[in-house]
């Protein structure tokens, strides 16, 4: 018996749709139509080719028709050999063959079983003498195989169809590693690999020892800073510190409505709130240090000077009126940030109160990392600050003249009507401010 007699029967399918031909070689037909003599190649998914209309062994699209019946073999015969006996249709995807030998069947002591997760019992063929066997076996194996790419193959194509090819090269895969010091002074920076850490660990490789390090890594690769596991209540660390050492995504509790988040909210106002900004070309530099501004070559410092003019609709959290008064706070680079000054208590007037002598000066060396940040406390009878709003803005989205600053709650939604008047003006100057 020949194992190559081992190969899939052609098939008769029935045209369920009208189709006409696009290339030379292939089929035109119409519904109902018969088509004989089908193989299916696997160079060519999608696509079958078989007889039909006086044309041989032409393509035609295998979505268009529809199985009839399987030849009993390649010619349509049985010579009564025993080599029609691969009758019906055995899906070989997945099949197990193993060789087996009973020695008391002189003669056919040699089996091959095939087991295949779709039929019901295992199929046996026995043969004369184990070279044969072995030589089924083998044959048996290798369609088994071919069936399994096969069907491999169709379903990345389905996956592949799927896809809109344009939308598809915009996508720029990153793979996750765990990060390992090292490994990285040793092989060098692969672009395309991303690290996690929890906070602890970004505060501790910022430290002196491997600051510079750790702002090399960030102009090369990404990395992911999210909370440590102790912050059982939700609460936020301060993000500011990894988007100075390059941290491109900082995660936090979004649940939470502290000053952290009210930071995350503001920065991204930038950039039309789309939630990705551009780093500036300074931190791109060997010399590059969040610390020193000395190094912020091509960045031009600021003064800017506030002059708070009044608010409306200020209301304390509880029943009462309140006493406002306004903190004025600068949170960036560590020479900017510590910048805080607040207006005096205007008693008992949360409606319209007027703080028109108050005006506020300070420097900024490094526009591109501050925020700019108010907030309305109310001061009780005991002189204890309440909050009543706030609002967080970048420093190069700031603008001169007379502003409006409408206040948000600690989640960063509006309240309804409440606001603070303001002037600005911003002076650059190329010599840093004493």
């Amino acid at each position: 018996m020949d194992p190559s007699a081992f190969t899939p029967p052609k098939i008769t399918v029935k045209a369920l749709y009208d189709y006409r031909a696009q290339q030379p070689d292939e089929l035109s037909f119409c519904k109902h139509a018969i088509i004989t003599n089908v193989t299916k190649p696997e160079n060519s998914p999608g696509w079958w080719r078989g007889d039909y209309g006086g044309m041989k062994q032409h393509f035609f699209p295998a979505n268009y028709v529809m199985e009839l019946d399987r030849m009993e073999s390649q010619d349509g015969s049985d010579d009564g050999s025993g080599e029609s006996m691969l009758q019906g249709q055995l899906d070989m995807n997945g099949a197990v063959v193993d060789l087996i030998h009973h020695p008391e069947r002189p003669g056919l002591e040699w089996v091959v079983k095939i087991v295949t997760s779709t039929a019901c019992t295992p199929l046996e063929v026995a043969l004369q003498s184990r070279e044969m066997a072995v030589e089924w076996m083998l044959a048996i194996k290798e369609v088994a195989q071919r069936a399994c790419a096969l069907e491999n193959h169709h379903r990345e194509m389905e996956r592949t169809f799927r896809i809109a090819k344009e939308m598809s090269n915009l996508i720029i895969y990153c793979r996750s590693i765990t990060f390992n010091i090292e490994r990285a002074r040793q092989q060098g920076f692969i672009f395309y690999e991303m690290s996690s850490f929890p906070e602890t660990k970004a505060e501790k490789l910022m430290c002196q020892q491997e600051k510079k390090f750790f702002v090399k890594y960030h102009q090369h690769q990404f990395s992911r800073v999210y909370p440590k596991g102790q912050r059982v209540d939700s609460s936020n660390y301060n993000p500011i510190n990894m988007w100075n050492i390059g941290s491109q995504m900082v995660a936090l509790n979004y649940q939470t409505g502290d000053k952290p988040m009210q930071l995350n909210q503001a920065k991204f106002r930038d950039n039309g709130n789309c939630g990705y900004l551009l780093k500036p070309d300074f931190m791109f530099r060997d010399d590059f240090d969040p610390a020193d501004r000395n190094t912020l070559v091509g960045v031009e410092p600021w003064i800017v000077t506030l002059r708070i003019i009044a608010a409306r609709h200020l209301f304390r959290p509880k029943k009462g009126t309140a006493s406002p008064f306004v903190e004025v706070e600068v949170i960036g680079a560590p020479f900017d940030s510590g910048t805080k000054l607040s207006t005096k208590p205007v008693t008992d007037n949360g409606f319209n109160p007027r703080w028109m002598e108050e005006v506020i000066e300070f420097p900024v060396y490094n526009p591109y990392f501050a925020l700019l940040r108010f907030v309305v406390q109310d001061e009780d009878v005991f002189g204890e600050p309440n909050f009543i709003g706030q609002a967080t803005y970048p420093v190069t989205c700031l603008r001169t003249g007379y502003r409006s600053v409408w206040l948000k709650n600690a989640y960063s939604e509006d309240l309804e009507l409440a606001s603070l008047l303001i002037h600005i003006s911003i002076k650059r100057t190329s010599v840093s401010p004493s």
